[in-house]
């Protein structure tokens, strides 16, 4: 073997390298608007991965026993690069059909469809895991070769996982998107393999490369979400963290994160406030307060900016700090959402800020979702414990929970842990199917302000005593208090999701008595 061809099987596990890590850093980010970037997820990815390259090794160790293992690795390359381009049209069809069939509450289906992705994800991966074995077969040909060739090619692979990984996380997905991103890692890998033919067939697949990148590169336009008929798309972008849309039904405008399942802020053109849902309590949240109308209220998860509008309405004198860790949802926010240049934004991690922050609020508004999950490191007792700090004597925390019916799992671990640090702790679901709402004091309710100590006008001060008789949250024993190091919230939420599935198949069936919480089987 030549110089020549040496360095290209060289290029080559460098090239493998790079596109492992980059399709898999891309394809978390192909799944989280489906499914989110919680623990469980990325653990399914990775796992499927690294099975697959290893399943694939073994597939690259048999074949470089066959002829012409050369040849082989042109045509493993260039296959992995066709399923490579498939995966953003396979993968948000599979993924698609997978949450709506959550939502349907089906269970046979979704296990199938999480079989579909892995398969999606895993047979590119199968294909250049067998890319390795049979570039040591062509390299080594002596066996004091055998260690100082395959030292190279593990170093080379691993640089270029780890370019792989940088440059798609901080370069490509921003830049180009998921899709671009996965068919540039496309048309490498089919570039590389064409090299590696010989004559008409170089030259052909070549050429046939070179068209189906210029296609999708250029052909390709991002198309619109979908909406439901009688909505108005304003808007549609793709930050690092968030798919971002923004659509007008009936003069309101709704900003929706990923998959658009929940409602993330909402807007009314005609500029009325929403006094109800989750933003009734937002607004009302100084009620628990000792100190009447706040002077100050950070927002942890400002999103469109509705909680912040609303208490900057009702309460001008007060500065509103609001936290968002995504730059394109504030943006959208100020473009669609009426968010007011009023409020100060600090685009952060919620945990980082706090740490650094040195004000102090009257009121404290905790939401934060990715999703159905709650961020760990949001609901923590040593988070809790440096939200205490940032309170004024006589504030409130007020921390919106996910929960699914009247099962309450995360709520009561979150409600037992806001009660290791805050002596009163007080609770009340929102009147959906998805939302609690945790009231955190130091002072007695007795020494609430109320609806009638914020100097609001009658109507307003009506709305809030709608929300004011709150009852101290008890939470369920062997609820566990959350830390960081030890914070389930995310098994805690599929364990919710699988009963309420296996739940609503066993109700489907006669087995389980119509609206049991658990696994009541029926008589």
């Amino acid at each position: 073997m030549n110089s020549f061809e040496k360095r290209y099987l060289y290029l080559i596990a460098f090239l493998v390298g790079v596109v492992v890590m980059a399709a898999e850093v891309t394809a978390s980010r192909l799944v989280a608007p489906f499914f989110g970037t919680s623990s469980p997820v990325w653990a399914l990815i990775i796992g499927a991965v690294l099975a697959s390259l290893a399943a694939g090794q073994l597939l690259g160790g048999w074949l470089s026993k066959k002829p012409e293992p050369a040849r082989m690795i042109a045509w493993l390359l260039l296959g992995s690069a066709v399923l490579t381009a498939l995966l953003p049209m396979a993968g948000r069809s599979v993924l698609g059909g997978g949450v709506e069939l959550v939502r349907a509450g089906a269970m046979a289906p979704i296990v199938a469809a999480g079989i579909g992705i892995t398969l999606i994800l895993a047979l590119p991966m199968l294909a250049l895991g067998a890319v390795g074995p049979l570039l040591l077969h062509q390299a080594v040909k002596r066996r004091e070769e055998a260690g100082p060739i395959a030292g190279r090619i593990y170093a080379l692979g691993s640089v270029g996982s780890l370019l792989g990984t940088y440059v798609a996380g901080l370069v490509l997905v921003p830049w180009l998107g998921v899709s671009r991103t996965l068919w540039l890692c496309a048309a490498v890998l089919a570039v590389a393999g064409a090299a590696g033919l010989r004559g008409r067939a170089m030259v052909m697949t070549a050429a046939a490369a070179s068209a189906a990148a210029l296609l999708l590169f250029i052909g390709a336009i991002d198309s619109p979400a979908p909406v439901e008929p009688g909505q108005k798309l304003l808007h549609h972008s793709e930050s690092t963290l968030n798919h971002v849309r923004v659509v007008e039904e009936r003069g309101i405008r709704r900003l929706y994160l990923n998959d658009g399942y929940a409602v993330q802020s909402e807007y009314a053109v005609d500029g009325s406030l929403p006094f109800y849902d989750v933003w009734l309590w937002y607004a009302a949240a100084p009620v628990f307060t000792a100190n009447g109308a706040p002077s100050s209220a950070l927002l942890l998860g400002l999103g469109g900016g509705t909680g912040a509008q609303m208490l900057e309405r009702l309460f001008p004198k007060a500065s509103i700090t609001g936290v968002e860790l995504d730059k394109e949802v504030v943006e959208a926010g100020k473009r669609f959402m009426g968010l007011s240049d009023d409020v100060k934004i600090v685009v952060d991690d919620a945990r980082a800020f706090v740490a650094r922050d040195k004000e102090r609020y009257d009121v404290v508004i905790l939401d934060a979702f990715d999703f159905p999950y709650v961020p760990f490191q949001l609901v923590t007792k040593e988070f809790f414990e440096a939200i205490d700090e940032r309170l004024h004597e006589g504030g409130a925390l007020m921390v919106n929970v996910g929960r699914y019916g009247g099962r309450h799992d995360v709520v009561d671990a979150v409600a037992r842990t806001m009660g290791e640090v805050f002596p009163f702790v007080r609770g009340r679901d929102v009147d959906n199917e998805s939302n609690t709402i945790l009231v955190a004091t130091r002072h007695e309710p007795s020494l609430d302000a109320g609806a009638d100590g914020l100097g609001l006008c009658r109507s307003y001060a009506a709305r809030f005593r709608q929300v004011q008789s709150i009852e101290p949250w008890r939470p369920a024993p062997g609820a566990p208090v959350l830390t960081d190091d030890r914070a389930p919230v995310e098994i805690l939420t599929d364990k919710i999701v699988l009963r309420s599935l296996i739940g609503d198949r066993l109700r489907a069936l006669g087995l389980l008595r119509a609206g049991s919480s658990g696994l009541e089987l029926g008589g």
